[in-house]
This record gives structure tokens, sequence and C-alpha cells, in this order.
């Protein structure tokens, strides 16, 4: 049988919904991130606010930790990508407070939505990881060993 067909047998025998497609929107989702990476990466130049170091400093290394992990999990999916991009994004979000810049709205505004963004985009990824590991359809039973 050809692997078109063993695929639909395995999703027409109750295997998991989540297959190429599923594979598909993950890496979508993963771009998205790596996107609003880039987009906060030149937040403080788009909005005029270029000028303070550390509200410069913050914004770039964020935004292109966030990016590198979330190109790179569209390329190739990986567990410890989506937990780096989800602490990553945590520290997006108290990255105003933490480094005592909450004051600037429009950049504090933005670390915190591109933050929450990714958060929630690295617990899909994880989810979808877990959910996909336990699929009957990626992981077929194994021939019985020797004794």
């Amino acid at each position: 049988m050809t692997e078109a067909v063993v695929d639909d047998l395995c999703f027409e025998e109750g295997g998991s919904k989540m297959g190429r497609d599923w594979k598909e929107q993950r890496a979508a989702f993963n771009l998205l991130s790596g996107l609003l990476g880039l987009v906060l990466a030149a937040t403080p130049w788009l909005l005029g606010e270029a000028i303070d170091p550390l509200t410069v400093w913050s914004a770039v290394f964020g935004g292109a930790l966030v990016m590198r992990l979330g190109f790179s999990a569209a390329l190739a999916f990986r567990g410890w990508k989506a937990w780096g991009q989800a602490v990553g994004g945590a520290g997006l979000i108290i990255a105003p407070w933490l480094l005592g810049w909450d004051g600037r709205s429009a950049m504090s505004c933005a670390h915190v939505v591109v933050g929450a963004a990714v958060v929630a985009i690295a617990a899909t990824g994880l989810r979808s990881g877990r959910a996909h590991r336990t699929s009957p359809h990626d992981n077929p039973p194994r021939a019985a060993q020797p004794c």
C-alpha cells in the first residue's frame, strides 16, 4: 500500500487528525511568531522612541530572540524551541516593569502585546506537540523483539 492510503486508513480508524495539516498550521503560527519578533525589533524606530538605549536594546534583543526561535521552529519544530518562545514571550511581558521603563506606554504596550502573542503561539505548539506524540498514527507499534 502507498503511504497516502496508509495515512487515510489511519485517519479513518480514529487516528489523530493532527497530521500534515496541523504541522503546516503550526509552521504558519511559528512564522507569525518570527514576524512578530521582527516587528518588535523595529518598534523603537517605528514609534519614534529610539532615544532610550535600554528600551531599544530590549526591543532589539527580545525581537531577535523571538524571531530566531519562531523561524527555527517553523522549519523544524522541537519542544525546546516552543519552551524558549514561551520563556522569551513571558520575559517580554515583564520587561517594562523589570527594567523600569513602564512609563513609556507605546513601547510597554508593544512588548506586552508581542509577548502575549508569542506565549500563546508557543502554548499552541507545545499542546500540539504533546497530542502529536501520543497519536497512534505517528507512533506505530514496534515489531516484537526476540528475547
